[in-house]
């Protein structure tokens, strides 16, 4: 027992010291009131587009292809039911209209040129529909 040396109480004290202030350090830390949580930082809104934004040409539009004999038969079907139309209108006194009737009245005329623009874009089911639109309004004023 002679080989083993004896600790002596200021080496016991200095031991303890050393631990206790590495303890308070790790006690401190325990009892450190943890900050915050990073608030996430939400990116810019991104800018807001012009008022007036470029004029942009409208996607092309898909439409069936027609035999052109198809096509000559469905053109000259919208032609004459727009025809008709206008017929109907000239036989119509615009000055005798009420309000209500003069407004459809404008409708109709509405109806007859995007008639004819469908029909000149080779959109055929939608000159169609307008065509008849126009038909059975134009059936309403008269």
């Amino acid at each position: 027992m002679k080989d083993i040396p004896v600790v002596t109480s200021r080496t016991i004290v200095a031991l303890l010291c050393l631990i206790l202030a590495a303890g308070c350090a790790q006690l401190q830390a325990v009892f450190k009131p943890t900050p915050p949580p990073a608030v996430p930082v939400r990116p810019a809104r991104p800018a807001l587009p012009p008022a007036h934004p470029a004029r942009q040409e409208p996607p092309p539009r898909l439409s069936p292809q027609v035999s052109s004999d198809r096509e000559t038969q469905l053109t000259q079907a919208v032609n004459a039911k727009i025809q008709g139309v206008e017929r109907t209108l000239l036989s119509i006194d615009q000055q005798k209209l009420k309000a209500d009737q003069s407004e459809t009245y404008q409708t109709v005329h509405s109806f007859l040129a995007q008639a004819r623009e469908a029909l000149a874009n080779k959109d055929f089911q939608q000159a169609t529909n307008l065509a008849q639109k126009a038909d059975e309004l134009s059936k309403a004023v008269h």
